[in-house]
């Protein structure tokens, strides 16, 4: 945006509603094409940043007027931009859940230009979690940046304020009748045209789906933690999600410079469906004395080259979500050997739920 005031002839590259040299009112100015006066190519150094480089813009409007701008694509000095083409306008998104998935998703969603509608429980919660998201956000980009993206999130207690957004993503706790509770409310007060996805790791999408009023605009949309980190996310049809629900979410997540894979509605889907089997049997060498915790997170690291060992992972998905993801896993495939080990059942009820209690298989400051 540019506010420009027309008695000084300056111009703002942020809203400013006065002009702070003579006080008359300032104007926004639409000018959307803009020319390429010199640019800069970005790279970051870091493991994940498969998207880099990109490139930054020193651009100039036809009144003179210069901005900066960011872009991964690679235009010529001289080269005229559309910013309405370049930037198109991002639909609104909403975010039921302000724990540590719907947070880190809100803040994601702001960084790349979505407006977010963010649903906390608590009116009291509201400014710890604007304090959080500006926190995450200023660890990596400028102030100026920081404000625009803030300007762009509402927190809210009311359903209602979710009316007029495209698309609803559900990060509460993992537990259907939570889950459920949110989507009922949901079709009372959403358009008919609002998807409804759910950030459930093991859930069914069906199950889910046929408590709403839109089935057939219903899907799955598993982020991984952390958000900002994990480039997977994973697309979950159900049986009665349409054709062209899935191809719009698709396309929000490449949009997001995510991967999506597609996995039809199942137990787990693909990455629970294989990782917490795997947890589970480490805790049963644990509780077997076969090997001390420490020796089996080395042998995964070392033997397989996995990043983390699965107590060390286990704790930073949280034992009581690692708990309830078993549970949903053995009751749908009734397989006797996802069933929880009896360990990690003692060990949820004495609240040792791994990094977020501060203890789990291992102790945390």
């Amino acid at each position: 945006m540019v506010y420009h005031c027309a008695n000084c002839n300056k111009y703002w590259n942020h809203e400013i509603k006065t002009c702070i040299f003579c006080g008359n009112e300032t104007h926004e100015l639409k000018e959307s094409e803009y020319a390429v006066v010199s640019y800069t190519k970005v790279h970051i150094p870091s493991k994940g940043n498969e998207s880099v480089p990109y490139f930054v813009y020193l651009l100039q409007g036809k009144n003179g007027q210069k901005i900066i701008q960011k872009s991964d694509h690679q235009y010529q000095i001289g080269e005229v931009i559309n910013l309405d083409k370049m930037f198109p306008a991002k639909f609104p998104v909403g975010v039921i859940g302000s724990g540590l998935m719907g947070v880190q998703i809100a803040e994601y969603l702001l960084r790349a230009g979505y407006p977010v509608t963010l649903k906390t429980r608590s009116e009291e919660n509201i400014p710890n979690i604007i304090l959080e998201i500006r926190r995450r956000l200023s660890k990596n980009i400028p102030e100026s940046e920081v404000v625009e993206c803030l300007r762009n999130l509402i927190v809210t207690t009311n359903h209602a304020e979710f009316s007029e957004v495209e698309l609803i993503i559900e990060a509460v706790k993992e537990d259907f009748e939570a889950k459920k509770e949110v989507f009922l409310a949901l079709s009372d007060v959403c358009a008919i045209g609002t998807i409804f996805a759910t950030n459930s790791s093991s859930l069914s999408v069906d199950a889910l789906a046929e408590v709403t009023n839109r089935p057939d605009k219903f899907i799955g949309l598993h982020f991984f933690n952390p958000v900002n980190r994990m480039n997977l996310v994973e697309v979950v049809v159900g049986k009665k999600t349409s054709e062209t629900t899935k191809e719009f979410v698709l396309k929000f997540v490449q949009d997001l410079k995510k991967k999506p894979i597609v996995v039809r509605n199942s137990p787990g889907f693909i990455v629970n469906r294989l990782l917490l089997p795997q947890i589970n049997e480490a805790i049963r060498l644990l509780d077997a004395r076969i090997a001390s915790k420490e020796d089996i997170d080395s042998a995964m690291k070392l033997g397989l080259n996995h990043p983390m060992g699965p107590f060390e992972l286990a704790d930073f998905i949280g034992l009581d979500t690692c708990l309830s993801i078993l549970e949903v896993l053995y009751d749908s495939l009734g397989d006797e050997h996802l069933k929880p080990a009896p360990l990690l059942h003692e060990m949820v009820r004495q609240g040792k739920l791994g990094l977020k209690s501060g203890e789990g298989f291992y102790r945390y400051k």
